[in-house]
């Protein structure tokens, strides 16, 4: 299935491509989605993984405009042509 991925600042200053489009298996989840990324783009492994190679707390991550908290968290599969925006976590008080 094609998902197309936008990288929001600060995560897409390190790649001139923009969106991405990833070719994953058929319901893949967004978790495996941002592991394909980091395996094609190296460079972004920190921004998205913490020391134990968790995906960081500071990682937000919407599919088609609604956030993955309020579905399956970072196990909410995907669907072909899925907008996969991955952005940091924006807090506020």
């Amino acid at each position: 299935m094609k998902v197309e991925v936008h990288l929001l600042f600060p995560f897409r200053e390190e790649l001139a491509e923009h969106p991405l489009k990833l070719e994953l298996p058929d319901s893949a989840t967004v978790a495996q989605a941002i592991e394909f990324l980091v395996s094609r783009y190296p460079q972004l492994w920190e921004r998205f993984y913490d020391q134990q190679g968790r995906i960081g707390r500071h990682i937000s991550a919407l599919v088609n405009g609604v956030s993955v908290l309020s579905r399956q968290g970072f196990s909410t599969p995907l669907r072909d042509g899925d907008v996969l925006t991955l952005l940091p976590a924006i807090g506020g008080g």
